[in-house]
């Protein structure tokens, strides 16, 4: 984008922060000039069985504590704002509450997603009463924080085994919140081994929606992709993220005239309309924590088609070599670590601390692995031999995990 528009995009919304709401076609307009040379209007999608109509882009408020932005991002167009009970020890949500309420938005206009995660241990059959108890009482934390009556989408978070979308702790409670009228979707959050589960929920047909981690390191994921298809035939509506990659796979691996010439805008750009080009996908969460960042994604909601150097960027060799050092967090690794090191969970805290700098998420994933399964059998290793099917460094991720965490 010239930098007149992006000064014109980033004046609308300081107008917007001083004096109130403008209208959508207002910041569209400055926006959709840039993409598509004419007016337009947002792209919607229907997320699935739910009716609920939702632009493409959303946003994931996980790394954000500016409220500014997010009033920015309700004035450019943005409708859902997805959270959970443990981002920002709680103060995420109470943030987003906060804005609802001093931006005076009906709550009927917008759609907010929460995540409740519960703590690994009470995942035993006979801790069914203690598992149902800790999920109702994070959720009632998550509503006071809000201050709102109730959650549009409520998600079982980081879900990674099949039997936690059987689990009759959680379906009570979910049902129970929804006759309640507390919530009004149930639904689950996945960052690993999804597609068995995915299809294992469409087939239950319990949940309603899922937010799943989808890039361009699956373009060749044929389970994935096939799996991601079938959820959708059966109704689930599908919620997108990791969407950027945002690991340092380019670093690594591409070319340093190669990285110059995408590093940015091309490469991100190309990244996020790759997912967005999956009809099955309603909407994206990218968690932009700048005005500029949202800038970028927001110009995705109105046009999707590839400029010549976006298709360029996901057509090279290189590129499509060096994204296969993205970690999916798949699980192929699990059986070749001869200590039986988490490896998913050890690679899911190198990204939240290297490449995202959430300390409290770095922290918080840490904590959650089991004794003898983390950093501390890391330690008493030789060396690590633990082998990814694709091109994830394990032991140079592990390595830098200990110098950092250890």
């Amino acid at each position: 984008m010239k930098e007149s528009s992006r000064r014109k995009f980033l004046g609308i919304g300081a107008g917007m922060i001083a004096g109130g709401l403008v209208s959508r076609s207002a910041v569209g307009n400055a926006i959709a000039a840039e993409t598509t040379g004419a007016e337009g209007d947002i792209i919607y999608r229907t997320l699935g069985r739910t009716g609920v109509k939702l632009p493409i882009v959303s946003m994931g408020v996980m790394n954000s504590n500016n409220p500014n932005l997010l009033k920015v991002a309700w004035n450019s167009g943005v409708r859902h704002f997805d959270t959970a009970w443990g981002y920002q020890g709680g103060n995420n949500e109470r943030m987003i509450g906060k804005f609802v309420r001093d931006t005076k938005i009906s709550r009927k206009d917008v759609i907010i997603t929460t995540k409740i995660e519960l703590d690994e241990d009470l995942f035993k059959k006979e801790l069914h009463a203690e598992r149902k108890k800790q999920f109702l009482t994070r959720f009632a934390q998550s509503l006071e924080r809000l201050q709102m009556d109730y959650v549009d989408i409520l998600m079982l978070h980081s879900v990674n085994v099949p039997d936690q979308v059987r689990d009759p702790a959680i379906i009570e409670g979910m049902q129970e919140l929804k006759d309640q009228g507390k919530i009004r979707f149930q639904a689950f959050s996945t960052h690993a081994h999804w597609p068995g589960i995915m299809k294992i929920a469409a087939d239950e047909g319990f949940f309603d929606v899922a937010l799943i981690s989808m890039n361009y390191s699956m373009s060749h994921d044929e389970e994935s992709l096939k799996a991601m298809q079938y959820a959708a035939s059966k109704g689930m509506g599908l919620i997108a993220m990791k969407t950027q990659c945002q690991q340092d796979w380019y670093k690594q691996w591409l070319p340093a005239e190669t990285q110059k010439f995408y590093e940015g805008s091309v490469m991100h750009s190309a990244l996020l309309k790759w997912v967005l080009r999956h009809e099955e996908i309603t909407t994206a969460v990218p968690g932009f924590t700048t005005f500029e960042q949202l800038e970028g994604d927001m110009k995705m909601a109105w046009n999707i088609q590839y400029t010549p150097d976006e298709k360029k960027f996901l057509e090279d060799h290189d590129v499509k070599l060096a994204i296969q050092s993205v970690c999916r967090f798949c699980g192929g690794c699990m059986d070749t670590c001869p200590n039986g090191a988490d490896i998913p969970s050890l690679m899911r805290t190198h990204m939240y601390a290297s490449s995202y700098g959430n300390l409290y998420m770095t922290r918080k994933i840490q904590s959650a692995i089991a004794p003898g399964r983390g950093l501390d059998v890391c330690q008493g290793c030789d060396g690590c031999v633990a082998q990814c099917r694709n091109r994830v460094n394990i032991a140079k991720r592990v390595e830098e995990l200990m110098g950092m965490m250890v």
